[in-house]
C-alpha cells in the first residue's frame, strides 16, 4: 500500500498543501481533515478563495494560508497563490477540488506527490492517484468529511477517531456579536432563522420561513432572521410574508455572522454552508433538505432535526428541478413539520450551552 512515509520518508516532518478552493460548506467541513493531519505532526497549508478563508482563520490546525482573491485579474491572483504554494516547498499537495483549476495548481505547486483522485478528468496531472472514497473506507455511504479525509486515510495517516468541524472565534468577535443582538434589542436566548440558500432546488420558500418565524414568536420565543452578503432579496421576501416579532439583521459579514450563530439557542435554516457552520459551533440545528444527498451532507457530529420529503428524483445536481414545475422535494416539506421538529429540540436542550 502506498503510504506517506514510503513516498516521502519515515522520519520527515510532511508539508502538505492543500487545494480546497472554494465553497462555504465544504471549507467548514474540511476542518476535520486539517485536524488529522496536524495531530500526525504535518505543517499544514491551505489555497482557498476569499471570503472562504475566513472559515480557517484563528484556526490551530492551519499554519499557513494562501488565499485567492475573487476580485480582480484571476489569472494573476492564481498565479500569485501557485508562488506561495512553491515557497512552502510542500511534500505533499493534495487536490480537494478535483476541478480544471485546482488540478492545475496542483501540477505546478512542484510537491513531490500530487494527489488527486484517479477519476478526476485532469489525474494525469497527478503523480500519486487515489481511489474512489467508498473504495478507501470500504463502504458506499460516506459523508462529506469521510471523502475528504479519504486521501490522509489512503496514504496510511490515522483518521481515527474522527474529528468534528471547527471555527475558532476570537472574544472580540463574540463580544461584537453580543453588541449587535444588544443593538437590535436581543438579550437572552434566541432562535437563529437563515432562509436562504444557494439553488433553488435547496430553498425553502419564504413564506413557509415566515411562518415558521412567526408561530415560534408567538409563542414566546425570540426569533432573529438573518442571511449574508447578497442574500438581502430573500429577507426581504421573508419579511413581506408576515414573519410576526421576529427581528430581522441585515445580511452579516461570515465572521460576525458566525460568532452571532454561535450564541443561539437553535439554529433553523436550508442545507448550505451557514448550517455547516452552526454544527462546528455546537449549536442545536433544525436543517431542511431538498435535492442534496443528505447522507453526504447531514450536519456531521452535531445535535440536529433533518425534514425532508423523499422523491424517486432525490438525490440529484439541483442546479434546476428535471421533473417538475417547482422543487417538489423541498416545495413539500410543511411549516408543521418544521415546527414540531424545533418545538422538540427546544424540550431538549432546556439549557444550551453559551460559550
Amino acid at each position: 500500500m502506498t503510504t506517506a512515509s514510503t513516498v516521502i520518508g519515515k522520519n520527515k516532518q510532511l508539508r502538505i498543501v492543500f487545494l480546497r478552493l472554494r465553497s462555504l460548506g465544504d471549507t467548514v467541513l474540511m476542518t476535520p481533515l486539517l485536524a488529522v493531519a496536524k495531530r500526525t505532526r504535518c505543517e499544514v497549508a491551505v489555497s482557498v478563495e476569499a471570503p472562504f478563508h475566513e472559515i480557517l482563520l484563528g484556526n490551530p490546525n492551519v499554519d499557513q494560508l494562501f488565499v485567492i482573491p475573487r476580485e480582480g485579474n484571476k489569472l494573476l491572483a492564481r498565479g500569485r497563490a501557485i508562488r506561495e504554494i512553491r515557497a512552502f516547498q510542500p511534500d505533499l499537495a493534495i487536490d480537494l477540488h478535483g476541478g480544471t483549476t485546482s488540478s492545475w495548481m496542483t501540477f505546478f505547486s512542484k510537491a513531490r506527490q500530487r494527489v488527486g483522485y484517479a477519476s478526476s478528468r485532469n489525474s494525469y496531472l497527478y503523480n500519486l492517484k487515489v481511489p474512489n472514497s467508498q473504495q478507501v473506507w470500504g463502504k458506499q455511504e460516506l459523508h462529506t468529511v469521510e471523502h475528504q479525509l479519504a486521501f490522509l486515510k489512503h496514504l496510511d495517516f490515522p483518521v481515527e477517531p474522527l474529528p468534528r468541524p471547527e471555527i475558532h472565534l476570537t472574544a472580540t468577535e463574540i463580544a461584537q456579536a453580543r453588541q449587535k443582538l444588544q443593538e437590535a434589542g436581543v438579550e437572552g436566548p434566541f432562535t437563529l432563522v437563515h432562509p436562504a440558500a444557494a439553488f433553488d432546488t435547496k430553498q425553502w420558500p419564504a413564506e413557509h420561513f415566515a411562518e415558521v418565524s412567526r408561530e415560534l414568536s408567538r409563542e414566546r420565543t425570540k426569533v432573529i432572521v438573518t442571511a449574508g452578503p447578497g442574500e438581502e432579496s430573500v429577507l426581504e421576501k421573508v419579511r413581506s410574508q408576515g414573519a410576526g416579532s421576529a427581528l430581522f439583521l441585515p445580511p452579516l459579514p461570515l465572521r460576525l455572522f458566525a460568532a452571532v450563530t454561535s450564541l443561539c439557542r437553535l439554529y433553523i435554516g436550508n442545507d448550505t454552508g451557514a448550517t455547516h457552520i452552526a454544527a462546528a459551533l455546537g449549536r442545536p440545528i433544525v436543517v431542511i433538505f431538498g435535492s442534496s444527498d443528505y447522507r453526504a451532507w447531514y450536519p456531521w457530529q452535531s445535535e440536529y432535526r433533518m425534514i425532508r420529503h423523499d422523491l424517486p428524483c432525490v438525490p440529484c445536481p439541483g442546479y434546476h428541478c428535471l421533473h417538475y414545475e417547482k422543487p417538489l422535494c423541498i416545495r413539500s416539506v410543511s411549516p408543521q413539520a418544521v415546527l414540531e421538529a424545533a418545538r422538540s429540540m427546544y424540550a431538549t436542550n432546556q439549557q444550551v450551552a453559551i460559550d
